[in-house]
């Protein structure tokens, strides 16, 4: 008894020693600030406290410095969090879509009619603009995966290092200090940066960036009990006035000043135990991620310079040892998802992502695999964000997804544009409106309204009404009316006639996407035709009568871009068949084709593609519905746009282009230089497909900007057919 009582007095000498020790080691706290792209001078920072053997017992951030100090609290080391950002692809991070190639088929399309375009939100009557240019959706996707380990450590005390954020309601104005709850929303809402990234609701309350409050948050370091703290500020300096010459740099400057005044004040409370680093960042902005190599090697020279202030809170090996071997994050298992639940407060078509993410319960969770899934639905293009988290529930595991509507909808108007010009008297425009109500049920029915103006007139209504195991089903009746010119040319480009052609028409069409990048569809139509003249000549009679049949459609679309693609495939393979028993005048079937292939090898890029347009028999009268259209720059360069018309037509194309701007560079505007080489022509009947084709080229600068590509060219073709081309369109072309 004597031996064990000298060995717990023994036992706590040492203990009591070692707390001593403890005790004698002031309380030490990071502070990082917030400053974009330039906080990523923080992981530099980081990079030397590990060297040096500095443990860190508190972390406080804001925006930027949240998000690197949320990581390293949650036990990221500085070379995992380094390998982090410089694995993301800052570029597509700032899409919240998902890749163009996982979009679904009818977004595609859309892509190609509007080729960028303009939308705006109705709302209560009123037209209405998003929050952020950004939702931040692929960002709160990745911080979930980032920090899955921390999904059951509620209270940011009991984190490998404790932690806090600060975020900003904007609504009041006041500073919002996150301790507790969900670290990844946390993290989310401390770097809305107004205006780029969207607010975000937490708990009611719309968050932004916590910069505009607290941009440096020693207060925050010293309430958590921060006796002696280690600043790192990457603010961004105020600019030059020779630099303010538009609104947005002014508004940024007033907005710097703001946040610098309060910054200078909290960086005047520091002692003289504390420690500021600020790296010289140069002209590194609060938006060059694409450099973020850069700062974080200009943040580790700046912590270097102050290496000897740091080293007197270095500890010995084996208490930094010690230190190490918690700093890790919590183990996670990934559990085998047993249910969905889907909220419905904050969409109008839960129902809709319950039957795309259905396919997850019963299976192991996989966070890479969810993020697709969410992706893909996001891609549906109704929803502000699609969040998720995992729930225990008597004892089992399973996913709650939280869709939220876009806030400045559910119904919107979109604009687009094309137009060219040959430069020799032939012009052409088309302006397109799109009124989409969204919404209109629980598994994602919409109705679509269209108005196109200009070379072709049409006013279209469609209800489309997903259905079916993941959405993969769709009906869709809609009404069409659709009237275009015909020009009829004789030698030397000479117009001698002109025709209005018109089609009506009710369809019901019946489809399947069984993923994203394939669409199958049959529609039953009936409507009416008619051709007439408009002026000059006439060659042919004026036309008019009813038609019925089946329109069959076969779609493959992988392109990764509707303007210039780099890589993937575009199909549309269809086939009209007009049929007397439905009404048409004639049993008639009209095929047509569009194949592209993109190939690239750095910036050079090449289009490989082809088109055809055949339609069988001979009716007995002329319909020119039953005629397909060539000219244009790279579709039979040298020929003003659709200035071929025949019921046999078919082109075979190659176009090369080449990125002249840097595509690492974050915001630079894709210009590219490019040429093709074209073959094809216009026939009588099938059997004469292919003889004695028109050859052509084309010469172009292409640049792709918010409302499309533009195009300036030079095309030649066969029979000293030259034409100069400025147009906005895009490489592909859409029969619709």
């Amino acid at each position: 008894m004597l031996h064990r009582t000298r060995a717990w007095i023994a036992a706590a000498m040492l203990f009591g020693l070692a707390a001593s020790a403890h005790a004698q080691r002031p309380k030490t706290c990071l502070v990082l600030g917030g400053g974009g792209a330039r906080g990523a001078a923080h992981i530099g920072v980081l990079k030397v406290l590990e060297r040096e053997h500095v443990p860190i017992d508190c972390i406080a951030g804001t925006s930027m410095g949240a998000i690197v100090g949320g990581l390293y609290a949650a036990g990221y080391s500085a070379d995992q969090i380094q390998d982090i950002l410089q694995r993301i692809d800052w570029k597509d991070m700032f899409r919240d879509d998902p890749p163009r190639e996982d979009l679904p088929m009818r977004r595609k399309r859309d892509e190609l009619r509007f080729l960028g375009g303009i939308e705006l939100g109705l709302h209560d009557g009123r037209i209405a603009l998003p929050r952020g240019v950004i939702q931040g959706q692929k960002m709160q996707l990745l911080l979930r995966r980032l920090l899955l380990s921390t999904h059951q450590i509620p209270d940011f005390d009991h984190l490998p290092i404790p932690f806090r954020a600060v975020a900003t309601e904007i609504g009041t104005g006041r500073k919002v200090v996150f301790s507790k709850g969900d670290l990844a929303l946390a993290i989310r809402a401390s770097m809305s940066v107004p205006g780029a990234f969207a607010p975000i609701r937490y708990r009611g309350h719309l968050m932004v960036d916590g910069g505009m409050v607290d941009n440096v948050p020693i207060d925050l370091a010293r309430e958590m009990g921060a006796q002696r703290m280690i600043v790192v500020d990457v603010s961004q300096p105020l600019a030059a006035e020779k630099e303010l010459n538009s609104p947005f740099h002014i508004a940024n400057q007033m907005l710097t000043v703001m946040m610098k005044r309060e910054t200078d004040k909290q960086l005047a409370t520091l002692g003289p135990d504390d420690i500021l680093i600020t790296p010289a960042l140069g002209d590194l902005t609060s938006a060059s991620f694409d450099r973020a190599s850069q700062a974080i090697e200009l943040g580790e020279q700046a912590a270097q310079k102050s290496a000897s202030s740091l080293q007197r809170d270095a500890v010995d090996v084996a208490t930094y040892a010690r230190f190490a071997a918690a700093h890790h994050p919590a183990p996670f298992d990934p559990p085998l998802i047993a249910f969905l639940d889907v909220l419905h407060d904050g969409s109008r078509t839960s129902g809709y992502i319950e039957q795309r993410l259905s396919d997850e319960v019963g299976r192991r969770f996989d966070p890479r695999r969810l993020d697709k899934a969410i992706g893909r639905a996001y891609g549906y293009g109704t929803y502000q964000r699609i969040a998720y988290d995992l729930e225990e529930r008597d004892g089992k595991t399973g996913l709650k997804v939280e869709p939220v509507d876009k806030d400045w909808g559910p119904n919107y108007l979109r604009f687009g544009m094309r137009l060219s010009d040959n430069f020799a008297g032939r012009n052409s425009y088309r302006l397109f409106t799109e009124a989409n109500l969204t919404g209109l049920n629980d598994h994602g029915g919409q109705l679509r309204n269209r108005v196109q103006l200009g070379e072709v007139t049409e006013l279209f209504s469609e209800f489309l009404q997903p259905f079916g195991k993941r959405g993969r089903f769709y009906v869709a009746p809609y009404l069409q009316y659709r009237a275009y010119d015909v020009p009829l040319q004789g030698g030397g480009s000479i117009n001698y006639a002109e025709y209005r052609q018109h089609r009506s028409r009710a369809a019901l069409e019946l489809g399947w996407t069984p993923n994203a990048m394939w669409q199958l569809s049959a529609a039953l139509e009936r409507g009416h035709d008619s051709t007439r003249l408009r002026v000059g000549l006439p060659v042919f009679p004026n036309f008019s009568s009813d038609f019925g049949g089946v329109l069959l459609r076969v779609s493959h679309d992988s392109l990764d871009s509707s303007a210039f693609p780099s890589r993937g495939t575009r199909l549309d393979l269809s086939q009209e068949i007009l049929l007397r028993q439905l009404g048409s005048p004639d049993t008639q079937r009209i095929s047509r084709l569009r194949w592209d292939t993109a190939l690239s090898s750095g910036a050079n890029h090449l289009l490989l593609g082809a088109s055809a347009h055949s339609a069988s028999g001979s009716p007995r009268d002329i319909r020119f519905i039953d005629y397909g259209a060539l000219g244009g720059l790279t579709h039979l360069s040298g020929y003003a746009d659709n200035q071929i018309y025949a019921r046999q037509t078919a082109l075979a194309r190659a176009v090369y282009y080449r990125r002249l701007t840097n595509a690492q560079h974050l915001f630079s505007v894709p210009v590219y230089l490019g040429g093709s080489l074209e073959a094809g022509g216009d026939w009588d009947k099938r059997s004469q497909i292919g003889r004695d084709p028109i050859f052509a080229g084309s010469l172009f600068l292409g640049i792709d900007t918010y409302l499309g590509p533009i195009f300036l060219g030079y095309g030649q073709a066969q029979g000293g057919h030259r034409a100069l081309y400025l147009t906005f369109g895009s490489l592909l072309r859409s029969d619709e």
